[in-house]
């Protein structure tokens, strides 16, 4: 009876385990869930309130977009890696002086930006060697050829222009965002904006001249 009594101890102590263990993953996956349904502003509060994990659902929304925008104005992966994991890294550290009256995005945005033209400032400027980034379709040698090099010589003009022109023209230009969005990311004048995106494209074209 003892032998019995202590063996379907042990079989309740596995089966409670295996149920605590099943509850533990089954909660985590709760909170996933219910975190991917709230707003960024919502996840925000959240990270205010001392529980970090919210942060990371923030992260996951946001890596994407950040990484291309550090790429677009910085030219090179690694770099852009970097930049973008500092962005996040400097948002959690910031995250109480967010006051919610931009979104979140911007604020982001914001960041990201201000670091890759700091790192810019520290860097001289290098030769990249750009990845073959051709639209489906073209199958012909010759077009492969005229787009990627026409893609190269823009990418080149896009970096010899000045760190602010850079930025605008990345965010007007090849994000696609309106002068107003630019405006709030940079924290400038619309018209100063708007200024700054004339002369960049001014110079891209005088550029491509150059090299043509």
């Amino acid at each position: 009876m003892k032998l019995a009594k202590s063996t379907g101890t042990k079989r309740d102590r596995r089966t409670s385990s295996k149920n605590n263990g099943s509850k533990g993953v089954n909660s985590f996956v709760d909170k996933l869930s219910k975190y991917r349904q709230l707003s960024d502003i919502e996840l925000v509060q959240l990270v205010k309130g001392g529980e970090p994990e919210p942060f990371d659902e923030l992260v996951r929304r946001h890596s994407v977009k950040i990484h291309d925008l550090c790429y677009k104005i910085l030219r090179n992966y690694d770099d852009a890696r970097d930049m973008a994991q500092e962005t996040f890294i400097k948002a959690y550290r910031k995250i109480k002086k967010f006051d919610g009256r931009s979104k979140f995005s911007t604020w982001l945005y914001r960041i990201a930006v201000n670091n890759c033209l700091n790192y810019l400032k520290k860097q001289r400027p290098t030769e990249e060697i750009y990845e073959e980034m051709m639209s489906g379709g073209k199958d012909d040698p010759v077009e492969r050829y005229r787009s990627k090099k026409l893609r190269e010589m823009i990418y080149s003009a896009v970096e010899k222009l000045p760190k602010v022109q850079r930025a605008v023209f990345t965010l007007r230009t090849l994000e696609d965002m309106s002068y107003q969005e630019v405006s709030d990311i940079l924290k400038k004048p619309i018209s100063t904006v708007k200024v700054n995106h004339h002369l960049a494209v001014k110079n891209l074209r005088n550029h491509m001249k150059e090299m043509i």
